[in-house]
């Protein structure tokens, strides 16, 4: 018999694995599956919820195991196996948890046989460990060195690497369907009713998650609801009295505070999503570490999310519901309470307008701006406990993205930088001061003002310093925030000699930033099929080459009509209303090589200038062409603005919402105005690296990097995604015919 000692190390060491921020994708990844099943039987408890230290969470471990046997013996198999190894703790606090657990575990034994492993109810009288488990050898797996700080990074910490796999052990049986963990009563029906419009459940919700090679389970995204439930049908909250919320999928529940239409991505063969939860408020305590939920193909979850929360105060209060996949963003549900009253809640959901891609992929940095009064709140996972309030006004925004704008102009203005692709290292270094300077006081105004807390500091020094030097996807979800991200500059203290290209976070990242909006329609998936054909509208201002010596739209014509691409082709604005954002249109691209004018004051007088200087606003647009008839074929629109009279990112704060809100799967637009001739070069070197399969969001980087690199020139720092940067043509075409 073990212990209270080893068993109580070994509860503990588990607790304390199953709070790693990664989630449960950290725990499939590194343990055998009975642990997984254990991970998720433990993390939909009320116990588990509501515990607070490192002890309390063991003892929900404990019980997990002691109320399923099933689990339990599984689990024993895995440990006698050698799939298991615990190495020697060295934290304090799980040092310190260690000695309370074995502590109460002796009190236990006084009174009672001893009954094995864990403790309690006789769940470990079969488990007989071999003599060396006493002290068994580190392998990696499950602790040694400090588990408890590797997988509980401090804020402003880079994120550690994973833990080493365990020594490969002899091959096991395939993982087992689904965890064994029973939802509640209160959880929806397995059988869920999607919204109106919903696919109806698939087939093959029986497979293990991830699916399996041969699997018939199509690549889909799911229709259900995401509810948000007071338990015990409470009508009026109550400042400072406790209350357990319940977050779940499935059918809309008539007891909700707030339910909205989800939609859930399943790739090719995946059974289930695994999603995280997190709540987060200023009016609420509420816990600070997120909650895993398991959603099938009928769009149900299995059992539900418990969060203990409080209201701080009376009157209006809200309460946040965020949901990810892996980091990456997928919905946020805002609650908005008036507590002391039994008035009814308004909840208002906001996703992702071209997200959802049938395959989310892992987002390692992601950060979340809405607005509040005096400035905005920002969420940082994995960095912050809660929101931060950042105390900026509009206008003082304003004059920052400003700011680098005039650098921007000023630079795009000088002769050699709008008749040449190569750029003298002299002039280079002159662009590199100005928009350097510019580009550190938008950092500054933003995480280290004069308001700022110590918390937002935390996050601009996490942000400066943190984020790895290879590629990495910066993840920027806001509302009404449109800040040139890749243009901001990073560095600790300015100086003028040690500036380098490099500190732009769009010349070390791929950037994606998503504008956040009320959910309204199913998003499209990532993948832009080419199969059987891929149709591509392309309109042009064809008056830019009577001022450009390099005649960049007789380069575009050349290109286009050999990329072997379904081509329609325009010069009109006609062109533009009638076809291309014709709700009939079938386009899977849609390219503008035109001017652009942004107006300052009403975005609804920023506008587009076509062949013979035809000028439409994007408040005609809105009404010629209105949201409401949906482009079906969900297009990536491009607006490759050249030799634009005035263009500032506040273009892009009226018509990117437009697109997207049209049913346009992402925008891709310049910052101001550019070079015709680089304008020209890098839309046909960006479609190229598109079409052939790669990534979107590393296509944009890969060029930004090779422009500098081969000529000196660091204008592809224009071009901002508005898009979910995986984006690819599948299958990919043939690479472009020479000459073009």
């Amino acid at each position: 018999m073990a212990s209270e000692d080893e068993r109580a190390f070994e509860a503990v060491t588990l607790a304390n694995s199953f709070v790693d921020p990664r989630g449960r994708a950290a725990i499939v990844q590194w343990f055998p599956q009975s642990v997984v099943d254990l991970y998720d039987a433990v993390v939909a408890r009320p116990d588990w919820q509501s515990a607070t230290t490192l002890a309390e969470r063991a003892f929900v471990v404990i019980s997990a195991l002691r109320d399923d046997p099933e689990l339990e013996a599984r689990y024993r198999a895995d440990v006698e196996a050698g799939e298991l190894g615990f190495g020697a703790g060295e934290d304090a606090e799980v040092d310190a948890a260690i000695a309370e657990v074995a502590s109460s575990l002796g009190a236990v034994a006084a009174m009672a046989p001893d009954d094995g492993l864990l403790g309690g109810g006789g769940i470990g009288e079969s488990w007989s460990p071999d003599s060396t488990a006493a002290v068994p050898a580190d392998d990696g797996l499950l602790g040694g060195g400090g588990i408890g700080e590797s997988w509980s990074p401090e804020p402003g910490a880079a994120e550690p690497p994973p833990p080493p796999p365990p020594p490969a052990p002899a091959p096991s049986p395939s993982p087992s369907p689904a965890p064994s963990a029973q939802p509640p009563a209160s959880a929806p029906p397995a059988e869920a009713a999607p919204p109106d419009g919903g696919a109806a459940p698939p087939t093959g919700a029986d497979e293990p998650s991830g699916g399996g090679a041969g699997s018939e389970a199509p690549a889909e995204t799911v229709q259900t609801w995401l509810n948000a439930e007071v338990q015990g049908g409470e009508q009026k909250l109550e400042a400072t009295h406790s209350y357990v919320l319940a977050v779940f999928f499935g059918e809309k529940s008539e007891e909700a505070a707030g339910a909205a239409p989800a939609a859930i991505p399943f790739g090719l063969g995946q059974a289930t999503v695994d999603l995280s939860v997190q709540l987060v408020s200023s009016d609420f305590t509420v816990p600070p570490f997120p909650q895993q939920l398991r959603v099938g193909r009928d769009g149900a979850s299995i059992g539900q999310a418990l969060f203990p929360i409080t209201p701080l105060h009376d009157g209006h209060s809200t309460l946040s519901v965020l949901v990810d996949v892996q980091g990456n963003f997928l919905q946020r549900l805002e609650l908005e309470f008036d507590i002391g009253t039994t008035a009814a809640v308004d909840a208002t959901a906001f996703g992702r307008p071209a997200g959802a891609a049938v395959e989310l992929q892992p987002r390692t940095a992601s950060m979340q701006f809405m607005p509040a009064t005096g400035g905005y709140q920002l969420f940082v996972k994995g960095v912050t406990d809660e929101q931060v309030f950042v105390q900026l006004t509009d206008d003082e925004l304003g004059a920052r993205i400003e700011g680098v704008r005039k650098a921007l102009l000023e630079t795009v203005k000088d002769t050699t930088f709008a008749l040449e692709m190569d750029i003298p290292p002299d002039l280079a270094a002159k662009a590199l001061k100005a928009l350097a300077f510019a580009g550190f006081r938008l950092y500054q105004a933003i995480f280290s003002g004069p308001f700022a807390s110590d918390e937002l500091k935390k996050v601009g020094a996490w942000l400066r310093e943190s984020l790895a030097d290879d590629v990495t996807t910066l993840q920027v979800v806001s509302r009404g925030f449109p800040v040139p991200w890749a243009l901001m500059y990073l560095t600790d203290r300015f100086a003028d000699d040690e500036l380098d290209w490099k500190n732009f976070i769009g010349m070390r990242h791929v950037v994606e930033q998503v504008p956040m909006r009320e959910i309204s329609a199913l998003p499209p998936a990532a993948t832009i099929t080419s199969t059987p054909d891929l149709s591509v509208r392309v309109l042009y201002h064809d008056g830019i080459d009577a001022t450009m010596p390099s005649h960049p739209v007789a380069a575009q014509r050349a290109y286009w009509e050999n990329r072997g691409v379904t081509l329609g082709e325009g010069t009109k604005v006609d062109d533009l209303v009638h076809s291309a954002l014709s709700p009939t249109a079938t386009d899977k691209v849609l390219y503008l090589y035109c001017h652009a004018v942004s107006s300052n004051t009403d975005s609804d007088s920023s506008y587009l200038v076509l062949t013979g200087d035809q000028q439409i606003s994007l408040g005609q647009l809105a009404v010629y062409a209105p949201i409401e008839d949906q482009l079906q074929s969900h297009p990536l629109v491009v607006v490759n603005a050249c030799e634009s009279g005035d263009l500032s990112p506040d273009f892009y704060d009226g018509f990117v919402p437009y697109f997207l809100a049209k049913g346009a799967r992402g925008v891709i637009g310049t910052e101001c105005k550019t070079p015709g001739r680089f304008a020209s070069e890098w839309g046909i070197a960006f479609f190229d690296r598109l079409f052939s399969g790669e990534p979107l969001g590393e296509a944009v980087l890969g060029l930004r990097r090779d422009f500098l690199e081969k000529h000196g020139n660091p204008l592809g720092l224009l071009y901002g995604v508005h898009c979910d940067t995986d984006t690819r043509v599948d299958p990919a075409l043939a690479a472009a015919a020479a000459g073009h």
